[in-house]
């Protein structure tokens, strides 16, 4: 980067009308070589840096606007405004300068920049090469067609730029310019105005946001309100059944208790009271074969209750042996016969010419 400072000269052009001056400060970039003198001033030059790196991910397009003057065979190209076409569709394949477009072109021109002709234009392509594409030198020729028109291209990812030249029937690359600094009001005062309409737009784009979140909070607040009452009754109804069943819970649990010591003195009194038999599930015939049991039973003798009893049951059908017994006096003394004697071993499980001791029991038929 040089930074030459110029003074003050009017330089008398010719075959172009009037005057023009040389910048007092410059900073140059590249090699300046050959006859072409091009002089971009730092309010264009930062606003066309500025629209390619806000755009870096499509292609964009500007018109250049200023005045070319020549003097001693030289051409001096002073780029003082530019305008963004912001609606064009721009790619290395596809460039289109509609009528439309054109019109918003002059009607720039006349607002703002009234002195000043198109010298120029600008491209931006993402990747673009340096090495033209046949579509921009073909555009180029169309709309900008003549030795004092030159072409900008940037490249906004790696900020690659060069400005060419239709010379010798092709676009031939610049080794330099010139960026040069003064007041520049019409552009300024066109930066002023895109500045002020952008942040228009973006505070009706906030007026929009605010807009919808107002709006949004509304029906939520009419929302609540009109859902305030049910959801406090409800809360209400829940309280109230809530409060219903533990009472309820209460309730049983007293009743249950009373109930435990009801019955347990229900016990208590059974326990003191003497216990009855009392026959369960059992059918009328039942009770009748018991009853008819009974009955017989009392009516059997009672020697003969004895005499089918065991003799160990009962002290009756029992004999003590005392000194000097044998089994035929037993049977003897208690039948008057000694018949029984077989009878007696059998009942003793005992032969007759068993040894029998006195004291020893004996069973007797």
């Amino acid at each position: 980067m040089i930074e030459i400072v110029y003074e003050k000269e009017k330089q008398k052009p010719e075959g172009n009308e009037g005057y023009f001056r040389i910048p007092n400060n410059i900073r140059q970039i590249g090699e300046i070589t050959g006859t072409q003198k091009i002089y971009i001033e730092d309010y264009a030059y930062t606003y066309l840096c500025r629209i390619a790196t806000e755009n870096s991910h499509k292609g964009m397009a500007a018109i250049l606007m200023g005045q070319s003057n020549w003097k001693d065979g030289n051409s001096y190209l002073f780029i003082k405004s530019a305008v963004a076409l912001e609606e064009m569709e721009v790619s290395e394949e596809h460039l289109a300068f509609t009528q439309e477009i054109w019109n918003h072109v002059y009607e720039k021109n006349k607002e703002y920049f009234p002195e000043q002709e198109v010298v120029g234009w600008f491209l931006s392509i993402p990747g673009c090469s340096m090495e033209l594409h046949e579509i921009i030198c073909q555009t180029h020729l169309n709309h900008f067609g003549g030795n004092d028109k030159i072409l900008l291209v940037r490249e906004p990812l790696e900020k690659e730029e060069a400005f060419y030249r239709y010379e010798d029937g092709k676009m031939s690359r610049q080794t330099g310019f010139y960026v040069y600094y003064e007041k520049n009001e019409p552009m300024r005062s066109f930066l002023i105005s895109q500045n002020a309409k952008q942040e228009k737009k973006t505070e009706e784009v906030d007026d929009s946001a605010v807009h919808t979140f107002r709006k949004k909070v509304e029906m939520k607040s009419e929302t609540e309100e009109k859902y305030k009452f049910p959801v406090f009754k409800t809360v209400g109804v829940c309280a109230m059944a809530a409060a219903l069943a533990v009472g309820v819970l209460y309730a049983n649990d007293y009743k249950k208790e009373k109930s435990n010591k009801t019955a347990v003195a229900s016990i208590k009194e059974k326990e003191e009271e003497p216990v009855k038999v009392t026959p369960v599930n059992r059918t009328p015939d039942e009770n009748t074969k018991s009853e008819e049991t009974e009955e017989v039973k009392e009516e059997v003798p009672k020697e003969e209750v004895q005499n089918s009893q065991p003799a160990n049951v009962s002290a009756q059908n029992s004999y003590i042996i005392q000194q000097g017994d044998t089994l035929t006096k037993i049977s003897i003394k208690n039948y008057g016969n000694a018949k029984r004697v077989k009878e007696i071993c059998e009942l003793n499980q005992i032969q007759e010419n068993d040894l029998i001791y006195p004291g020893q029991t004996i069973l007797l038929p």
